[in-house]
């Protein structure tokens, strides 16, 4: 077996992992059938977006009626 550890496109001797990532202990169930965002949605709405899914829904038709396409990173944070 051969390769190589990146982190973010960096090589692990390139930085600090210590310094740029960290351990959450979390033991959530998701649904298998759903994708990647489906699960990251759903778990957002469960872990706190609550009151505010209706305004992240309206930024989103906003968004696909200027054609705007957000940054994947970015916007799964948001959510």
């Amino acid at each position: 077996v051969g390769g190589e550890i990146s982190y973010n496109g960096c090589l692990l001797s390139e930085f600090i992992p210590e310094k740029t990532s960290s351990y959450v202990s979390q033991n959530d169930l998701h649904i298998p059938e759903m994708g990647v965002r489906e699960t990251l949605d759903f778990s957002a709405c469960c872990q706190g977006i609550g009151s505010r899914m209706e305004i992240m829904k309206e930024i989103s038709r906003r968004e696909k009626l200027q054609e705007i396409v957000p940054d994947p990173v970015i916007d799964a944070y948001m959510k």
